[in-house]
């Protein structure tokens, strides 16, 4: 059996280096192939031939993934072989196949265990919490759930992953210090597996989840710091959703393909009742203002079908950004917020927004700027954190002395 499956798995290389080659030389006898173009230039002037030896096989690779070819030809071998890991050349994109069907990114190079940058995190977090709270400013530090579950073999045998251990110990300093947290993971795993709350195809979880997510966080923030929402707004009752079928293939599945993959549905929410929110990044140039469907959400992003160019996740908040803020008109009573995020609270942002009268979003990958002075000027009411579980372990999102570059 395992004879028949190298063989048949041979021919099918076979034959797609062989559909490959078709492809290349269409591209180049239509005119529209990059080769034929750089053949263009030669032609038109000889001493061009060193940059066309240089450069021939670039262009020539170019043809032939025009539409990711080999991405899709590698993956689906892949597939085929039965395999669970999917090396890449960047180590940390190495992508495995979850017992659920479901993939993740691994980094098969890392030190084992919870390592030392997480209490380095932790206890930073925790001196930021007591510079806002000097300020009168409350703080609150929010644990979102990865896809990979405590408690559930989901990896392949000899694959490890540390963070969920890493949030543990995270979450256990911030306790040490009197920090205040809420890590959502509990109520997650109360609907048993809850992989199928991300994308299959990527590291993100889907609407659906940061919807909940709000939901939760929203009674978390009534009950410890009676900063009320309006309980209509989060009622599943006063929203419609719409789900575009087989349409994002994700960070994970734009490594291996969607034949190893497949592809992931993604769900809109427009809301039944009236909205109107100001969304403005000063960095970005762009303000917009209007109703929950085209103010905070990005239609755009979701216009047409790209599996491979398009990211439909950023349809929600639009992606990520230094410093923006969202003005909600409909809710002039509600709390100012800050929230400091990475791309995982894409699609919790437009959701949140709506319990707020304003909300200002920073991103410390890409913020310059003195943290401390830019929210105290805000004066918000709180000041959230949310990251997922592994973001524990890293270093560039938990370097709060930031300065004017």
């Amino acid at each position: 059996m395992n004879k028949l499956k190298s063989n048949l798995t041979a021919v099918l290389f076979l034959l797609g280096i062989a559909a490959g080659l078709v492809v290349a030389v269409t591209a180049f006898f239509s005119g529209s192939g990059n080769l034929r173009a750089e053949f263009g230039k030669l032609r038109r002037d000889f001493s061009y031939l060193p940059t066309f030896l240089s450069g021939a096989e670039n262009a020539l690779n170019q043809d032939l993934d025009e539409d990711h070819y080999f991405i899709q030809l590698y993956g689906g071998i892949q597939r085929l072989m039965g395999r669970r890991v999917v090396e890449d050349a960047v180590g940390e994109n190495t992508v495995v196949r979850l017992s659920t069907g479901g993939l993740n990114f691994v980094d098969l190079q890392a030190a084992p265990g919870v390592g030392p940058q997480v209490a380095e995190n932790a206890a930073a977090t925790a001196a930021f919490a007591q510079s806002l709270e000097a300020l009168g400013i409350p703080y609150l530090y929010v644990n979102a759930p990865q896809k990979l579950q405590r408690g559930e073999a989901l990896l392949p045998t000899g694959v490890e992953e540390y963070g969920n251990e890493s949030a543990d110990a995270f979450l256990e300093e911030l306790e040490r210090q009197g920090t205040d947290y809420v890590d959502l993971r509990p109520l997650f795993e109360e609907n048993g597996i809850y992989s199928n709350w991300f994308f299959r195809t990527d590291h993100h979880w889907k609407p659906e989840a940061a919807f909940f997510a709000w939901q939760a966080l929203t009674d978390e923030l009534g009950e410890r710091y009676g900063l009320a929402a309006d309980p209509a707004l989060t009622d599943p009752a006063n929203w419609d959703t719409r789900v575009l079928e087989h349409f994002f293939l994700g960070s994970q599945g734009k490594r291996v393909g969607s034949l190893y993959a497949g592809a992931d549905d993604i769900t809109l929410y427009p809301p039944k009742f009236d909205s109107e929110l100001t969304y403005s990044c000063p960095a970005y140039g762009f303000t917009r203002t209007g109703p929950f469907e085209t103010s905070v959400c990005f239609p755009e992003r979701v216009a047409q079908q790209d599996w491979f160019n398009g990211n439909p996740y950023t349809y929600y908040a639009g992606g990520d950004y230094p410093i923006a803020t969202i003005t909600n008109h409909k809710n002039p009573d509600g709390p100012r917020v800050v929230l400091l995020r990475d791309s995982f609270a894409c699609a919790l942002t437009p959701f949140l927004a709506l319990s707020c009268s304003e909300l200002t979003t920073i991103d410390l990958r890409y913020f310059e700027g003195d943290l401390l002075d830019t929210i105290a000027g805000l004066e918000p009411d709180i000041a959230l954190t949310l990251y997922t579980a592994s973001t524990t372990r890293l270093d560039n999102l938990f370097q709060y002395e930031h300065t004017e570059e």
